[in-house]
């Protein structure tokens, strides 16, 4: 990949959501999708940084309210975890969460989204690629963009309501 593809101070061009990683993790409607673009973020076809906290996320909700069996969720997390990739993104910089707090506060998001609105706003990048429509209502300043067709989140919503 040459310098040329990528933008921002990082070089690049998005930064991928927990709902990407969950739906990319488990069997679902959308995981094709999902898990397509995880593999083009870390093998950088796609210049798309991955923030490894998000697997923390990813965890919590594919357990607690997917209600998906622990010991497969942590070996399928596990082993995208265990590619070394550059577009994973290790670092959580004190002053990045204090804005990510206020960001929170001012837009009534979750604090993770406002984590992610300041760490694509610190780092130069101009999307973030989410599952969570609700959230474009909300970033002035990032856009953001659900790469998943609608018919397939669609087809996915429905799942998950059957398998209630």
């Amino acid at each position: 990949m040459t310098g040329s593809t990528r933008s921002g101070r990082s070089g690049f061009e998005a930064i991928v959501d927990v709902g990407i990683i969950v739906l990319a993790h488990f069997k679902n409607p959308a995981r094709k999708y999902a898990a397509q673009l995880l593999l083009d973020a870390l093998t950088l076809e796609k210049p798309i940084l991955v923030p490894l906290n998000a697997y923390l996320g990813a965890y919590v909700i594919m357990t607690r309210y997917l209600k998906l069996r622990r010991e497969r969720v942590a070996q399928a997390l596990l082993k995208t975890l265990r590619l070394e990739s550059p577009a994973f993104y290790g670092d959580l910089h004190k002053t990045v969460v204090e804005k990510a707090i206020a960001s929170a506060s001012e837009l009534n998001v979750s604090s993770w989204d406002g984590y992610l609105i300041e760490l694509a706003k610190e780092l130069g990048i101009k999307k973030i690629l989410t599952i969570d429509e609700k959230l474009a209502a909300k970033s002035k300043d990032v856009k953001i963009e659900n790469p998943i067709p609608k018919r397939i989140m669609e087809e996915y919503h429905k799942y998950i309501r059957e398998r209630r």
